[in-house]
């Protein structure tokens, strides 16, 4: 465990205890105040209220860089940049303990230790039986997400459930087997679904509600290939949204928090610090004022693989992704239209990261039907994206093909969001996909000798500063 998640359980960092703005998105306009001693704080419900929102306020430090984790590995996306500024290793699934791996683990754990104070501390604190309860539902998912995140980058991880006192309890976890892991995500969310709302409105659009916490389970259950579960949870989720028909209107500032948004992690612009840098990210290399206007590092461009895997007529084709061609340079740049536009001030992106959504929910749906045979009814749901994206109803197709669409419909509607990875590791298809990818493109681009494709690139390896820290963590994981 990082030294610096000691100091977390010892004092609570205030970069978690923050307060209100007033920039237009609600409880999450918020900048870092001062560092509070937990023996003197988690008094009031106004100290826990501003500690649940701290623990949110992490999420942005977690899915700025998501892409690079969960989608950048796939052959989705790559680094096309004159400097790969050290993501080279996640393009070429050539990670190492000593490299940039150590990001989710540190990351993952400060947001379960901010869960777990509130948790521990909440039930001495007078508040309303219904907003405690919301409260609790509200921590319960948050801790649930980065234990899927852990178990899905790293699998068996510590499972830490409790607000740790001392440097010495923080080193005398071990590592609990992936299927444990699972468990504790399922009860977290079960409980929370149960005590959270349906939906927030005003300042505190944003929470985890209800259909977030079944989503979620919902999408647990599917990296499982728990195909009844997923059905059941997911069937309850599809009546509570409305899918928008208008992909012009799913992304970028001002369509935040849409119809479809389930749930997303919240940026503004303003100069507070809670901004995001998709743009210079994701834009294509010396773009120029046409695109964005302070350069770009095209760290997460699509590939020609990508482009190719649209259809002509498919309206996604050129409402998620731009083309652009830098002069006499040979290079084509496939960028990321969901989350490039032109930002004035570096790293003051304010679109936010959608973590859950509806297209998302009906083509999980759609798989988990198919999977538990009901393969013309799974037809309807992935139809769905077909038919918004100006693209025809299947219909006859065997239980493998219709898998097999499902596939690719998720490749192309949740392309650039983080789901491309792990999706080929639930369907068994990461090694196959990527060498195919590298015999492909290799004479285009020599770069991809350096990938390395096995079977154990599924999984990240234990940073090496965590174990030199804590020798409870080993073994590593295969392979490294």
């Amino acid at each position: 465990m990082d030294r610096y998640l000691s100091k977390i359980y010892k004092t609570l960092v205030m970069a978690m205890i923050i307060i209100t703005a007033g920039c237009g998105k609600g409880f999450v306009d918020l900048t870092p105040q001062h560092i509070i001693d937990v023996g003197t704080y988690y008094k009031t419900e106004s100290d826990i209220t501003a500690a649940l929102t701290g623990a949110y306020s992490n999420l942005r430090e977690i899915y700025s860089n998501y892409w690079l984790y969960a989608e950048l590995p796939s052959d989705n996306t790559q680094v096309f940049s004159e400097n790969e500024g050290g993501y080279g290793e996640f393009d070429w699934l050539t990670y190492r303990p000593t490299g940039g791996v150590s990001g989710p683990w540190n990351q993952a754990y400060r947001t379960i230790a901010a869960s777990n104070i509130i948790l521990d501390r909440i039930a001495a604190v007078t508040i309303a039986a219904n907003l405690k309860n919301q409260y609790i539902g509200e921590a319960k998912f948050l801790r649930a997400l980065m234990y899927f995140n852990l178990v899905k980058f790293y699998g068996d991880a510590p499972l830490i459930l409790k607000e740790l006192k001392t440097e010495a309890e923080a080193y005398s976890y071990k590592r609990n087997p992936a299927s444990e892991v699972y468990q504790q995500i399922e009860k977290d969310l079960k409980d929370a679904q149960g005590v959270l709302p349906p939906k927030f409105t005003g300042l505190n659009v944003g929470r985890a509600t209800s259909g977030a916490a079944k989503s979620l389970l919902g999408k647990v259950y599917l990296q499982q290939k728990k195909w009844p579960e997923a059905e059941a949870i997911l069937q309850e989720v599809i009546p509570a949204y409305t899918f928008e028909p208008n992909l012009s209107k799913l992304f970028g500032p001002g369509n935040d928090n849409n119809s479809e948004v389930i749930f997303s992690v919240q940026f503004i612009s303003g100069g507070l610090g809670l901004g995001n840098s998709f743009a210079h990210a994701f834009a294509p290399s010396k773009s120029g004022t046409s695109i964005v206007s302070l350069g770009a590092a095209s760290n997460n461009t699509g590939t020609q693989d990508l482009y190719d895997a649209f259809e002509a007529s498919d309206l996604r084709k050129t409402a998620y992704l731009g083309i652009f061609k830098d002069g006499a340079n040979p290079k084509i740049y496939y960028w990321a239209k969901k989350f490039v536009y032109n930002v004035p001030i570096l790293n003051e992106g304010e679109n936010d990261w959608p973590v859950l959504r509806y297209a998302d929910v009906l083509l999980m749906y759609a798989e988990a039907l198919n999977q538990n045979n009901k393969t013309d009814e799974a037809l309807t749901y992935v139809s769905k994206t077909r038919v918004r994206a100006n693209l025809p109803v299947l219909t006859g197709l065997s239980k493998a093909d219709t898998q097999l669409a499902i596939e690719k419909e998720r490749r192309l509607e949740l392309c650039f969001e983080g789901h491309r990875w792990h999706d080929l590791i639930r369907w068994g298809k990461e090694v196959a996909t990527m060498q195919a990818f590298k015999t492909k493109y290799l004479s285009i681009d020599p770069r991809l000798s350096n990938m390395s494709i096995t079977a154990d690139r599924k999984l990240f390896p234990v940073p090496y500063r965590e174990i030199n820290l804590n020798p409870l963590l080993e073994p590593q994981n295969p392979g490294y």
